[in-house]
Formats: structure tokens, C-alpha cells, sequence
């Protein structure tokens, strides 16, 4: 069984995602800690997946030479009635199996036998989110990018049937019930492509002897996908129902010579050829005068496709509306971009404090051609547009109309709202700033005369006290290591460290006689020592003083 569902799900074998659920009773949402391990998930994860045991498997669909052998399309709707969406894949025969997702969404699956250009995967699934109405409902489509460096990871999706018995990540059968995984492997089988082919070709490019039927096979995508949706017509409920029909006279300005050709519009005007479908595909018709006094008020209006417009975004599909030879321009369609849709993912390294990081593409040495690059950003730049955005800019990777225009407000609530999705990574001890600090403060005590009696102190020396094991030394010694080693840090900040990190306690005031008898106050840090990090030539070679103390010390 678990071979089966691996070899349903496998994507790159060089890193994996976990969650660990945490449980709320305030939201209904399903909450909880996601991270990246960059190792190969092994048979063991795949199976305590299924099983339930432990964290829940996150796989990347993406490989590294670029290709996947499953894409998603995440809807993330909560309190959304979900039934419709499968009903309309089946109508549609879309070869599409929906999951109930971790937080009650849904997760649309299309699976190949073998792995597919990332391209191509992303492309149909664009098409098919654009033939549900879904296109402006998706939270993302997988794979989420179609490339990645050795250093990256790309995007991974968390896989459904954790804890397969009882768990609530199912696949949903025609009827929508929860389908068990073997009742899952039958529609896999039934489902899964050998090839792409033939939703590449659809409406995209035409055989030279193809001959047109009807004004459908001239139709730009949104307009044909809501047709095909809604049985032919467009529905009373589409919003803005004059919209949709300027829309329409938009293209059929764009294809009158076409529809000419057709029998059902032979020799007709653009006026009259709009009029007859008014009154054939809208659910409730205009009429001509509604039609003559709002779509034909202006006969030199400049008339544009309204792709922006609530009802006709969610069955726009850009990438096929470029390739129509009456559809937009590959430049409008990266403008129809929303500024969510334009930004990746956020990855947060767990360095103390924490970096974050994502993944863009860059143009490579003038070509026509891109490489993914890293861009790491600190926590204040992340949440700061001009911040943000020439960071980008000198990484060359130049951010698109609809992100710059974005007032610094709502920026700030995307990028809130990517973090909360954001990927955790694990960091190794040493990206820890505290873990640094220590090495910093160790390596202080290596470069100093190291001494047993307190006496050293007056003279700059690190003093090691034998029967406690503590170290004490001055404050002002160890500002000049750092500034000696060009690490900046200012004296608060010093202070807190000495105090919080290492635990120190500051002996203010502590009387100490000198060689020349006289009391001197000292003030010095005292901490326990780490006889680990301290080597054993060291503690071998402290120095003794000549002349021995006098009474100790005094505190004032």
C-alpha cells in the first residue's frame, strides 16, 4: 500500500516538508508548525504518514530537472460549500480527484503515470481552475514554480490521508463522500494522464486545415469557459451582467471578420452579431434598447477587455487568452496579475534572529532564458515595501506594476498573510546569535592572559577561579575583543548578552589590593565557566601572582 502511494506522490528526493499539528479551541481552523527537512523522505515518513504516527509528510512535487508528476489546485475557503466544484469537474470531465485539505479546504489533484514538464502541469491547471470559476478563488496552483537551484526546494504541498483510517484528509468520490485509499488507487488509475497533449492544443493553436463550426472555437477563454460551465448561457447571477456583454462586443470587435465566415453571423454587423447573442446565451436577455442606450451609447469608445472584473477573473485562463489570435497580450496577462498571485512563498531560516528567504527568477546574461536566485531578507525588510522591493531590485529581479503600486498598508497585510503560511527551516547551532556570542566570548578568553588570582584583574587579565570554576573578567576587556574582531555592538547591548547568555552576575565596587598595598575598587562580570570550550592548555597555563592578596575581598 504504501509502495502505491508513494509512487502516486513522489516529487524531489533531496528535502520534505512536516506539520505538527497544534490544537486551538478558539478558531476552526486547523493549526500548527510547518518546517523543511533537507533530507531524503524515507519509506519509514511515507508510512508513519499514513499511519498517523508523528508529524504529517509534506512532499515538493517540483525535481530538479524541472518536472512533477502531480499539480494542485489549493482553494482555501472556509465554510465553503465544496459539492458544486466536483459536480462541475465531472460535468466537465475534467480528469481532476478533489481532497478534503488539513484545514477543510480543498486540494484539486491532476496525476501523470510519469513524471512532466513543470510547465506544462502548471499551464493545464491554470486551464482547468479557469473552467471551474475557480480562477480567482485559488490560493496557489503546485507546482508552484517550474524551476529550482541545487540550494532550493521549491513549494511542497502537505499530502492527504495522514493517519489514513481516521483522518480527515480524504479523497471525495462522485457522490462526495470520503473515498478510503484503496477506493482512492481505483480513481487514481482511473484518472491519471500518460500525456498532456490534448489540453495543451485546446484553444491554444489550430490545425492549418481546421475549419470552425461555431463562434466557440473563436471564443476567448473566459467567455467560452463560463458558457461551458453554465449550459450554455450566462447566468443571471454572473454580476454585472452589462459587463460581461461589453466583454463580449470587445472581442467580437476584435473577430468580426472571423464570425463573418460562420453561417450564423454571415454578412451581419458587430452590433447585430452581439445582439444575437444576447438573445441566444444570456440566461435573461438585455434587448436592444438596454443594449443600444448602455454597450452602443458611443460609437468611438475605445473599447477593452474587462478581464479585472469580479465575474469574468474567475474563468479567466491568460496563458490561452495570449496564444487566441483576439485574446490579450502576454504583457496585459502578467498585468492581470493580482499582486497575491505574483509573490512566491516565505521560508524562515530558524537563525537567531531569524532570516527569511524566497526564491525568484532572474534574467539570465541578457537571454531569453531565467535562473531561480535566493534573496534573504531580515525581519524588518520583509514587512517594508521600499525595503522589500530594492532588495529585489538589486538581487535583478524586478517586481511587477501590481506589487509597486500597492499602498505601503496593504502590502504589509499580504506579507503578514504569507507569513502565517510561511515554510520553517531548521538552522544548524551555529546560526544562532546567542551560540556566537558564547564562541565570541571563548575565543576572548583564549586570546587573554588567563590568571587565578584575582589581583590579574587590575592588569587586564581573565581570572579562572579554581575551586568554584567561574570566570571573571572586566567589561571593558572584552569590548576591545570585539572591537579588535570588527564585530559592531553597542555597550547595552553587550551588557544584556553578558547577562542573559552567559548568565553573568557584575560585581560592582569589589575592593582589591594592589601591588603597592593600596584597596583599588574593580568592578568585573562573574560566570560559570564552560570547561568544554575551555582547552586544556588553558587551564594548565593560568598564572599565579607573586604576592598573594592580603584580605581578600571587600565588598562597599
Amino acid at each position: 500500500m504504501v509502495e502505491k502511494f508513494i509512487e502516486i506522490f513522489e516529487g524531489l528526493d533531496r528535502a520534505y516538508g512536516q506539520f505538527k499539528k497544534q490544537h486551538s479551541r478558539i478558531t476552526n481552523k486547523v493549526e500548527g508548525k510547518s518546517w523543511i527537512e533537507r533530507k531524503k523522505p524515507t519509506k519509514d515518513l511515507w508510512q508513519n504518514h499514513l499511519s498517523g504516527i508523528g508529524e504529517a509528510l509534506g512532499i515538493f512535487p517540483l525535481r530538479d530537472d524541472g518536472t512533477c508528476k502531480w499539480g494542485a489546485i489549493d482553494v482555501d475557503l472556509y465554510q465553503h460549500d465544496y459539492e458544486p466544484i466536483l459536480k462541475q469537474i465531472h460535468k466537465l470531465k475534467l480528469p481532476l480527484i478533489m481532497f478534503r485539505s488539513k484545514s477543510g479546504g480543498a486540494h484539486i489533484y491532476l496525476f501523470m503515470k510519469k513524471f512532466t514538464d513543470a510547465v506544462e502541469v502548471r499551464a493545464v491547471m491554470q486551464k482547468f481552475a479557469a473552467k471551474l470559476g475557480l480562477a480567482d478563488k485559488l490560493d496557489r496552483i503546485y507546482p508552484l514554480q517550474t524551476s529550482i537551484t541545487k540550494d532550493d526546494t521549491g513549494s511542497y504541498l502537505n499530502l492527504p490521508y495522514h493517519n489514513h483510517d481516521e483522518g480527515s484528509r480524504y479523497a471525495y468520490k462522485e457522490d462526495f463522500d470520503s473515498a478510503t485509499l484503496e477506493e482512492f488507487f481505483v480513481m487514481y488509475d482511473k484518472y491519471a494522464q500518460d500525456d498532456l497533449g490534448e489540453y495543451l492544443i485546446e484553444d491554444v493553436k489550430k490545425p492549418k486545415n481546421f475549419k470552425p463550426k461555431s463562434f466557440k472555437d473563436f471564443l476567448v477563454p473566459c467567455i467560452k469557459n463560463c458558457l461551458e460551465k453554465n449550459n450554455n448561457k450566462i447566468p443571471l447571477d454572473v454580476g454585472g451582467r452589462n459587463n460581461f456583454l461589453l466583454h463580449t462586443y470587445t472581442w467580437v470587435l476584435k473577430a468580426h471578420k472571423k464570425l463573418n465566415e460562420l453561417d450564423e453571423f454571415k454578412n451581419l454587423s458587430t452590433e447585430q452579431i452581439l445582439l444575437k447573442i444576447d438573445a441566444n446565451y444570456m440566461e435573461k436577455p438585455l434587448g436592444e434598447n438596454e443594449i443600444t442606450k448602455t454597450i452602443f451609447k458611443s460609437k468611438e469608445k475605445n473599447y477593452k477587455y474587462l478581464c479585472k472584473h469580479p465575474p469574468i477573473k474567475k474563468y479567466c485562463d491568460s496563458i490561452t487568452c495570449t496564444q487566441n489570435p483576439f485574446g490579450i497580450t502576454p504583457d496585459q496577462a502578467i498585468q492581470l496579475k493580482t499582486a497575491k498571485e505574483s509573490f512566491g512563498v516565505i521560508t524562515e531560516y530558524g537563525a537567531n534572529p531569524p532570516l527569511y528567504y524566497e526564491s525568484v527568477d532572474v534574467k539570465d546574461d541578457g537571454e531569453n532564458k531565467f535562473k531561480r536566485v535566493r534573496v534573504i531578507f531580515n525581519g524588518d525588510e520583509i514587512i517594508n515595501k521600499q525595503k522589500y522591493v530594492d532588495k529585489m531590485s538589486r538581487k535583478g529581479h524586478f517586481l511587477p506594476l501590481t506589487i509597486l503600486n500597492l499602498p505601503a498598508k496593504e502590502f504589509v497585510k499580504i506579507q503578514y498573510a504569507r507569513l502565517e503560511k510561511r515554510n520553517f527551516e531548521r538552522a544548524p547551532e551555529e546560526a544562532d546569535e546567542d551560540t556566537t556570542f558564547i564562541e565570541h566570548f571563548y575565543n576572548f578568553v583564549k586570546l587573554s592572559t588567563v590568571a587565578i588570582d584575582k589581583i590579574r584583574l587590575l592588569e587586564g587579565a581573565v581570572v579562572f577561579d579554581e575551586e568554584s570554576k567561574n570566570i571573571k573578567f572586566k567589561f571593558t576587556q572584552l569590548q576591545k575583543y570585539f572591537e579588535t574582531q570588527h564585530v559592531k555592538i553597542t555597550p547595552g547591548n553587550l551588557a544584556f548578552k553578558i547577562k542573559h547568555i552567559l548568565k553573568a552576575e557584575k560585581k560592582d565596587g569589589a575592593r582589591i589590593k594592589n601591588r603597592e598595598g593600596k584597596r583599588v575598587s574593580c568592578n568585573y562580570w562573574e560566570c560559570s565557566a564552560d570547561l568544554n570550550r575551555m582547552t586544556k592548555p588553558q587551564l594548565k597555563n593560568v598564572t599565579p601572582v607573586t604576592q598573594q592578596i592580603v584580605g581578600g575581598d571587600e565588598e562597599d
